[in-house]
């Protein structure tokens, strides 16, 4: 299946709004001491996850063990490059997203407390263990 450029962009916006909210999801099992692998199979596998998960699910159960996940796929810079084209491309089509800019604060944050580079998915174990405040 080939995706056109803005098919493509839809579902990097989906994608990286999972990513925070996951991120939420996650702070929230926390403190329950489930097995990491775990959370990423329950998600995966139920209408609380999506597709990425089954790919990028045992990096990010990886990452809240505290072990390396491999390999950058995507990183979180790249992130805040697509969301910020996306909030344009929102503008100039007289749309608003606020889940998109939402979203875009949170890549900010995370690049900002050096974790640009970083795989995406990163970002969902930085917020899932983010405090208030």
């Amino acid at each position: 299946m080939s995706f056109t450029s803005y098919e493509a962009f839809a579902v990097t916006r989906a994608v990286m709004l999972v990513s925070v909210a996951l991120g939420e999801a996650l702070s929230l099992c926390r403190p329950l001491g489930i097995d990491p692998a775990r959370l990423m199979d329950i998600f995966a596998d139920s209408s609380g996850g999506t597709n990425a998960l089954k790919v990028r699910g045992p990096a990010i159960a990886a990452m809240l063990e505290g072990r390396d996940p491999g390999p950058v796929g995507f990183d979180i810079d790249s992130g805040r490059k697509d969301l910020r084209a996306m909030v344009a491309e929102g503008r100039a089509r007289g749309l608003d997203l606020p889940l998109v800019k939402a979203a875009l604060a949170c890549f900010d944050e995370a690049s900002a407390r050096g974790m640009g580079a970083k795989d995406g998915s990163s970002l969902v174990v930085y917020w899932s263990g983010r405090k208030a405040g």
